[in-house]
């Protein structure tokens, strides 16, 4: 009888023991998992804030646009209603004036854009 009881109390021990381990082993996995979570969350977050930065850009740029095509509008609006060749024959100093003048503001425009598009690209280095 008391093998018996002694084979009990190995066998609970070694139970006990396995479930405690388990216990541990569980415990450890658990705070491994929360982590990662607190980690996808704040991933989230900052993703979540791009994706509003983006947001932004976008409609910034769909603003810038839809001011330029308006400024396009006007332009053709203005060339439409002259006749530029019947007007060079008869004025051509006026519009050769006006025509380099236009090219010159066109071309610094030009300019100005493409130093902006490079200092977008070039990360600043002076910090």
């Amino acid at each position: 009888m008391q093998q018996f009881f002694i084979a009990i109390i190995l066998v609970l021990g070694l139970a006990s023991w396995w479930l405690y381990n388990e216990n541990q082993t569980l415990t450890a996995n658990n705070y491994k998992l929360e982590l990662a979570v607190e980690e996808q969350q704040r991933t989230m977050e900052v993703m979540k804030e791009q994706y509003e930065k983006q947001g932004k850009a976008l409609q910034n740029m769909s603003r810038k646009n839809a001011e330029i095509e308006a400024e396009k509008a006007e332009y053709l609006a203005i060339f439409s209603r002259h006749n530029l060749d019947l007007l060079a024959l008869k004025k051509p100093g006026m519009i050769e004036l006006r025509m380099n003048n236009a090219s010159e503001a066109v071309m610094e425009g030009m300019e100005n854009d493409t130093k902006e598009l490079f200092n977008l690209d070039v990360p600043d280095t002076t910090d």
